[in-house]
């Protein structure tokens, strides 16, 4: 297998709240939405999507549970260290919930945390030790022999 991932799927209880967060709130462009229950947006190396939780659970047959906060957590690496205030004012605005304001990190970076529909963390940060390229993409160091 390719170490890649090809597509992140947050699993949301209500699709038009977190559609609305990313596309409205934050400014997201949606790629296709082919049914009422997901919608794909294009991102820099893959698809990042949202999924109705409840057909989810009719598709895999199964319930869907999941810790306090959503299954997983996202990161949304910033260029530069003030546009972490920036996009966290956007995220909460956008109806997130912060769960840690913009503060220096122990790691020696900057980093925040909100909560966005359907109860994922989203890492709002910057890390003087990585590069975002143009496209978004996120370039890690060299690694150490």
């Amino acid at each position: 297998m390719d170490q890649r991932i090809s597509m992140i799927t947050l699993i949301v209880p209500d699709i038009m709240t977190a559609r609305a967060f990313f596309e409205t709130g934050l400014g997201w462009q949606v790629n296709a939405a082919p049914s009422p229950h997901v919608v794909f947006f294009q991102i820099p190396g893959g698809v990042f999507a949202l999924y109705d939780r409840n057909a989810l659970e009719d598709e895999i047959g199964s319930k869907v549970t999941t810790a306090p906060f959503g299954a997983m957590t996202l990161a949304w690496n910033a260029k530069a260290r003030d546009d972490v205030d920036t996009m966290f004012a956007k995220a909460v605005a956008a109806g997130a919930r912060s769960v840690k304001e913009p503060q220096e990190a122990f790691w020696g970076g900057y980093s925040s945390y909100v909560e966005v529909p359907g109860r994922h963390l989203l890492e709002i940060a910057f890390n003087p030790f990585w590069t975002v390229t143009d496209d978004g993409s996120v370039l890690l160091p060299d690694p150490q022999p």
